[in-house]
C-alpha cells in the first residue's frame, strides 16, 4: 500500500481545479480552497498512500459545490460533499479499508455528506 505520509511544516496548496474538475491527490498534506463561479461540481480521486491528508474548504460562494469521491469517505457508505457556504470545511485522512485504500473524515464543518 506504500508508505505512511512525514508531515512536514507546511501542508502544500492545492489549486481549486474549477467546475468539473479533479482534486489533485498526489500531496501528502494538501489544502484545497474551493471557489465557485455558480452550481459546480468537482471529484476526488481515491488516496495514493496511507496517511495521506487533504482539507477542503469554501472560500468564495457563487453557488453550490458537490464533490463526488470516488469511494465512500466514511463508515457509512457516503461519497458525496456539498458545499453551500463560506467557510464549509472537511478534513480527510487515507486509511487502508481492507485491501484498498480510502479517505476517511476527521473533521467536518457543516459540509452535507451524502451517498450517490
Amino acid at each position: 500500500m506504500g508508505n505512511a505520509v512525514s508531515w512536514g511544516a507546511q501542508p502544500s496548496i492545492i489549486t481549486d481545479p474549477g467546475a468539473s474538475g479533479a482534486i489533485p491527490t498526489t500531496e501528502g498534506w494538501g489544502v484545497c480552497s474551493i471557489v465557485t463561479a455558480g452550481v459546480e461540481t468537482r471529484t476526488l480521486a481515491i488516496p495514493q498512500r496511507v496517511g495521506q491528508r487533504l482539507s477542503l474548504a469554501m472560500k468564495t460562494d457563487g453557488g453550490n459545490c458537490t464533490l463526488t469521491a470516488a469511494s465512500a469517505i466514511n463508515e457509512t457508505g457516503n461519497n458525496t460533499l456539498l458545499f453551500q457556504n463560506v467557510g464549509e470545511y472537511i478534513a480527510l485522512e487515507a486509511i487502508e479499508a481492507g485491501a484498498a485504500l480510502a479517505w476517511r473524515v476527521i473533521a467536518n464543518d457543516s459540509v452535507t455528506l451524502s451517498t450517490v
